[in-house]
């Protein structure tokens, strides 16, 4: 009840909003970029219109949404942009792709380190980058420095690290830590890999069950998808005898990835465009957004998946996505120079 409530509120908000933006009637109907399916925001899309009466249009945006954006121009009809990654979600404004939106609603909801400072984007799901061992492991907790401890000499497995889920860890790891001291700690990883980089998260868990490493780093996300079956019974069989391990810098939090949105630059209908992201951070609409792909809620009073609730609860880092995001190119560069890539 109280979740309606809160969706009910939003809606009169937007009805406000639509009123007090010059030259602006209450859109019929909006459209969203989505580089996320169409099939998996369907839910939460149909659920604001049916709460609203305004219809969304979601585009799937397959290749680069920045291309798109910046092909399209001024006459581009996105309103409302969708896309996962922090280095794709911060991309946008670097991009001067989206604008600026005040809302108070998104700002009690949101942690100020999920959201840019400069109002341009938010954080909709979380998607914790943690340490993954075999269930039967007596290991309970662990801070992201001791991955580079040389009792994990050769039990060490991980996706390739040029991709951008290990870019973003590392880029987190040389926020908190400056440049010397993350770039002995990745020569330490490098010296604890049981073998190059490679493959995805889902090998990461098919390896450690197999013997081949003895920890491995990866996303809840993978784990938990693996965990519901969809990937097939052996995936799922393998992600059951794994667990995700408590896993924080010992000066902060779990490092998260994300789904961010913003609105876009040139959107037509600003208004109702804040109005859907403010609905998007209601307790309903954010259980059954972050519940499609299995991410944790960013609003601390929404449900998880069950799944989620098994593999554990996270405290996120409070270190700003929008710092992180800015030391990627570093990051780059430092994981070149150690040779983690070779």
């Amino acid at each position: 009840m109280r979740a309606r409530r809160k969706a009910i509120a939003v809606l009169v908000a937007l009805a406000s909003a639509c009123l007090a933006v010059s030259g602006e009637v209450c859109a019929e109907e909006i459209t969203l970029y989505s580089t996320r399916e169409a099939a998996l925001v369907e839910p939460v899309v149909a659920s604001f219109t049916e709460a609203s009466g305004i219809k969304v249009n979601v585009v799937f945006v397959e290749d680069s949404l920045v291309k798109r954006l910046v092909s399209e121009g001024e006459t581009s009809p996105a309103d409302v942009l969708l896309t996962i990654g922090l280095d794709k979600t911060t991309q946008l404004p670097s991009r001067a792709l989206t604008q600026a939106f005040a809302s108070p609603t998104i700002e009690q909801a949101i942690p100020a380190n999920l959201r840019s400072a400069g109002a341009q984007w938010l954080a909709l799901a979380a998607r914790p980058r943690v340490v993954f061992a075999h269930k039967d492991n007596a290991l309970a907790a662990i801070d992201y420095e001791d991955l580079a401890d040389p009792r994990w000499r050769g039990k060490l497995c991980m996706r390739s690290i040029l991709h951008q889920n290990n870019v973003a860890m590392v880029a987190a790891y040389l926020t908190h830590h400056g440049e010397a001291a993350t770039e002995t700690w990745l020569a330490g990883l490098k010296a604890n890999l049981a073998h190059k980089p490679s493959g995805k998260d889902n090998d990461v868990i098919r390896e450690i069950v197999q013997g081949t490493c003895e920890i491995g780093i990866g996303n809840t996300v993978a784990l938990a998808q693996l965990r519901d079956g969809r990937e097939g019974a052996d995936w799922r069989a393998w992600a059951m005898e794994v667990k995700a391990v408590p896993t924080s810098f010992r000066s902060g939090g779990t490092h998260v990835n994300l789904t961010g949105a913003a609105i876009a630059k040139h959107a037509p209908h600003p208004a109702a465009a804040r109005g859907f992201l403010e609905f998007l951070v209601t307790p309903a609409a954010q259980r059954s957004f972050a519940a499609a792909e299995l991410e944790y809620p960013v609003l601390a009073t929404a449900e998880r998946a069950p799944i989620l609730t098994d593999i554990g609860a996270f405290t996120s880092d409070t270190m700003p996505i929008d710092q992180i995001a800015a030391h990627q190119q570093a990051a780059v560069a430092l994981i070149k120079k150690v040779g983690l890539n070779e």
